[in-house]
């Protein structure tokens, strides 16, 4: 069986789209964390399996010694915002921000961490976190 050379030219560019439109689709994947980074939402779901008390201070020890104070804000808030958290500025003194994860844990509970990000410029300055579990 012969091809024509018409018939090879658009074989050879059918192959060559289908190529980049995979090399996209698993190049956005990468970039979006799908392919299961420990920057996940499910790294917050253990500080909340250990209660208020514990789970609190476990993810403030853990937190304040990923981001100790002087080191980059943007690091931080990118870390919180790609596992689910809203960040948005302190409304009262205009030096922080206030971050809060929720998610449902059943069809009554509903688990959520609010963490207070001191800054001074763009560097941290200390990470208060909250965890709690509520009854709808």
């Amino acid at each position: 069986m012969l091809f024509s050379k018409e018939g090879f030219h658009t074989a050879r560019f059918a192959l060559l789209a289908g190529s980049l439109v995979v090399g996209a689709v698993a190049s956005m994947a990468w970039v979006g964390g799908a392919s299961g980074t420990s920057n996940g939402p499910s790294q917050f779901e253990r500080y909340v399996s250990l209660g208020s008390r514990l789970g609190t201070e476990a993810l403030s020890r853990d937190l304040n010694l990923q981001h100790p104070a002087g080191t980059s804000l943007v690091s931080l808030l990118a870390r919180l915002e790609r596992a689910g958290f809203g960040c948005l500025p302190d409304p009262g003194h205009f030096t922080g921000y206030d971050c809060t994860w929720q998610r449902a844990v059943s069809d009554r509970r509903v688990a959520q961490i609010r963490a207070h990000v001191e800054a001074n410029g763009v560097q941290v300055v200390s990470i208060a976190p909250q965890v709690g579990v509520f009854i709808r």
